[in-house]
């Protein structure tokens, strides 16, 4: 996985000389050391998701291929440890052979097991994406290339499923079982149930504790959750209700004996989301070790910070836009009318009134995550390309109030966009096209709170105005 945080860095590697042989290292260190670092572990300090040892590098070598064509966004966890960052597509940036030898240096470096990637791989893949839009999300990639799952501290593992209606967890002792079944990875995983609602699992085997001392476990539930360790109570979520509740999160500490330690999980579900998340470690170690398949997401709370425009000037957001692409460009006008422009699919992708967006997520600590518009109505006038392959952006300008002309080169002709506030919260947008004969055919957005036309024909020489009315 090839993460790109800041879209720069990919302009900067991009004004390096080619590199005619590809060599993976060499490659690798030009397009990704900045945010996985050339040791694999991530950048400053493991803040990025590692490369080294993660386990989105084994398995299914297409999944590495998916990610790097279009990119990543939203939760994932790695190594144990939940990350929310942004990896912009860089399918357009780099050829078949450059993500070849990417993908089977990092497949095999730093003790890694992945499989090798050819050629013909990349292409099926090209063709079988070509029409995503969007980055992948975790989920969606583990739905098409499962993860290969790795032994935990559980083993001899069997689960019971047991069906009834509860509202606090309830003795198992006394229930009949449905199912039995050994779980050989040790995983403490809902799946099993093959239910929705209205059922319990318990768990049993035994926690393989790797030296004595004491232990801390963490327990989390929607619905309830028990945890017993030779016998004792450790930690217990009662009765139902969400995992949105942090305050029902039971945490518990247990002295244990190196090697196998007697282990029962019980869980019960009523109705609704389904989930559990049960997490230990050694008390003096900082990283939790997870017995579920994923660990619990937690955003860090961070401070608000309104970007409003200042003086009469627009003012400019340059970070991941939530409802446009990850290259999307915001801009907040004096008017109270915003908008944000994707580099991607080079056109504007969302408008909105009032609030110009939080800068907070992506102004503290590097930030994480898409941040949406300061705005209860956004408006998507489109959200896909609608120019030729060849069209390239050829970046923007501003003039001296901070107003946008973007500009996209396709092979003889300049397309010119340029965005200025009007009065009584309008958006003024001026369209150009030099050089060449052809006619553009450039939509507008299909919706009646901003523009009475679908799509206006350009053609060079005869610049086109458009009025965007939200208020």
């Amino acid at each position: 996985m090839l993460l790109r945080r800041y879209p720069f860095l990919l302009s900067l590697a991009l004004l390096a000389p080619p590199l005619h042989a590809q060599d993976g290292e060499q490659l690798y260190g030009l397009y990704c050391a900045a945010c996985h670092a050339p040791d694999g572990k991530g950048a400053t300090g493991g803040a990025f998701p590692p490369l080294a040892g993660s386990e989105w590098v084994h398995g299914n070598p297409k999944r590495s291929v998916a990610i790097i064509l279009k990119g990543i966004h939203g939760p994932i966890e790695v190594g144990g440890k939940s990350y929310n960052l942004e990896m912009p597509p860089q399918g357009d940036a780099l050829g078949d052979d450059q993500i070849v030898a990417i993908l089977n240096f990092v497949h095999k470096a730093w003790g890694n097991k992945g499989q090798e990637v050819k050629r013909d791989l990349v292409q099926v893949a090209r063709d079988e994406f070509a029409s995503r839009t969007k980055p992948w999300t975790a989920p969606e990639l583990m739905e098409l290339f499962p993860l290969e799952k790795q032994p935990t501290a559980l083993a001899n593992l069997t689960s019971r499923v047991y069906k009834g209606q509860w509202v606090q967890t309830p003795d198992f002792s006394k229930i009949e079982a449905e199912n039995v079944e050994e779980e050989h990875h040790g995983i403490i995983d809902l799946s099993i149930a093959a239910l929705k609602q209205d059922f319990g699992i318990v768990w049993e085997g035994d926690f393989m504790a790797p030296a004595d001392g004491e232990y801390e476990f963490q327990l989390d539930a929607d619905d309830g959750a028990r945890l017993l360790l030779n016998g004792h109570p450790v930690a217990e979520v009662k009765g139902l209700g969400s995992m949105a509740n942090k305050q029902r999160i039971s945490e518990g500490k247990v002295t244990l004996k190196a090697g196998a330690n007697p282990i029962r999980i019980e869980y019960f579900q009523g109705k609704g989301i389904q989930d559990i998340s049960l997490g230990w470690k050694i008390a003096s170690a900082q990283q939790w070790q997870w017995l579920t398949p994923q660990a619990p997401l937690k955003s860090p709370s961070v401070p608000t910070i309104p970007l409003l425009p200042k003086d009469g000037r627009t003012v400019i957001y340059r970070n991941f836009i939530e409802g446009s692409s990850p290259r999307a460009i915001g801009f907040g006008f004096p008017s109270g009318v915003s908008m944000a422009y994707s580099a991607d699919n080079l056109a504007p992708e969302l408008l909105w009134a009032d609030g110009f967006i939080d800068a907070g997520r992506h102004w503290t600590n590097r930030g994480q995550g898409f941040q949406p518009p300061m705005a209860a109505n956004v408006i998507t006038l489109s959200n896909q390309r609608f120019l030729p392959p060849s069209a390239r952006f050829k970046g923007y300008t501003l003039d001296p109030k901070g107003n946008p002309t973007f500009n996209v080169k396709m092979e003889n002709q300049l397309l010119s966009d340029f965005w200025t506030p009007g009065e009584n919260g309008t958006l003024i947008r001026t369209l150009s096209l030099t050089g060449g004969s052809s006619v553009l055919e450039i939509p507008l957005g299909d919706n009646p709170q901003v523009t009475p036309a679908k799509s206006v024909s350009l053609a060079p020489g005869k610049p086109v105005t458009v009025t965007y009315k939200l208020r």
